[in-house]
């Protein structure tokens, strides 16, 4: 062969079909073990170089795929990206991280890949559509652009979504607190600019007016979801004399800093005030005391969104637009009756 081999002249020395062949080379998972190796053997026997760059731009796909969250730096994401890439890499995807927090230019350059082909969808943790992707118009609120899935999108845009149920959550959490005899309540929330914290704030606050109870303005304390802004919260809360016997931070880092105010400022936990927060990060349980929190399926909610967007991009039908998953009550040493 005096010209440069091609994959038709490996598929004719393996006895395979190009078709097969080219299955082999971008996709190895999806063949049998014995046709991989007859393509391996016979692409080095004839000096076959695979240019992969080639064959996605032919076919149109590069068989990568986008998440975008707000914060990488955010301990809750690593198990969230754990269960995206197991699901990725076992149909022939690989994923590319995108961090957002230096502002929505960074959002608009990962949505220039998907134009450019250098991804073929994207999965969103970032509260809304990302910048650079079309809008729905207000009197219309499809969405007409490439292959995306939400994991805590404000309704509006019909976008496939995978996303927690935050209001069940919420009432969850309440209602642990109400069935041990609480009475006084506050929260420590997340940017109200979001749904999911929206949705927390709301089942949370319900449930509890619902029982009789209120959670009043001067309770309800913004956080940033760090530990510093619950050691704030706390501080708030106490300069507003006001001393609830229950706090529901909306995230674990968060629960750890109310805890740490509370303690210095005289107050146990939680024979005093009862702590409630929400994720279920790792120190969550080798705190002392240990944080009674909300889990949250994260492996099994990144498998799950990659899922639908890898179906998504190969036209596959795969259930309901919007796709809920529930939180778990983990109760721990953080909370305890209010006597």
């Amino acid at each position: 062969m005096g010209n440069r081999p091609t994959i038709r002249d490996v598929a004719k020395l393996a006895g395979l079909s190009i078709a097969s062949v080219s299955r082999a080379l971008t996709r190895p998972d999806s063949v049998k073990e014995d046709t991989r190796t007859r393509v391996n053997e016979a692409a080095q026997s004839i000096g076959f170089q695979f240019n992969r760059q080639a064959i996605d731009f032919r076919r149109g796909r590069s068989d990568a795929l986008i998440v975008l969250v707000s914060d990488i730096a955010n301990p809750f994401f690593p198990v969230f990206f754990k269960g995206i890439e197991k699901e990725a890499r076992e149909r022939g995807f690989t994923m590319l991280i995108g961090d957002t927090s230096a502002g929505p230019q960074s959002e608009a350059t990962y949505v220039g890949m998907l134009a450019a082909g250098k991804a073929d969808g994207l999965i969103s943790n970032i509260g809304r559509l990302p910048e650079g992707l079309p809008q729905p118009a207000a009197t219309d609120d499809s969405y007409r652009g490439p292959p995306i899935v939400a994991c805590n999108h404000d309704a509006g845009a019909k976008i496939p979504m995978v996303r927690i149920d935050n209001y069940a959550a919420g009432k969850d959490a309440a209602e642990h607190l109400l069935q041990l005899g609480h009475k006084r309540f506050a929260q420590i929330h997340g940017s109200q600019e979001f749904a999911d914290f929206r949705a927390r704030l709301a089942g949370f606050s319900d449930t509890v007016a619902n029982a009789g109870y209120a959670v009043p303005s001067s309770a309800l304390i913004p956080g940033d979801l760090r530990v510093q802004s619950g050691r704030d919260a706390v501080m708030a809360l106490l300069s507003k004399d006001l001393q609830p016997s229950a706090i529901f931070a909306h995230n674990d880092e968060m629960a750890l800093g109310a805890m740490h105010q509370l303690s210095l400022s005289g107050f146990r936990v939680p024979k005093d005030v009862s702590v409630v927060g929400f994720d279920d990060l790792s120190y969550a349980s080798a705190t002392t005391p240990a944080i009674t929190t909300m889990r949250l399926p994260r492996e099994v909610w990144g498998a799950t969104a990659c899922k639908k967007l890898i179906d998504q991009i190969l036209g596959i039908d795969n259930g309901p637009l919007d796709q809920m998953l529930s939180a778990e009550l983990i109760v721990r040493e953080s909370t305890a009756a209010f006597l």
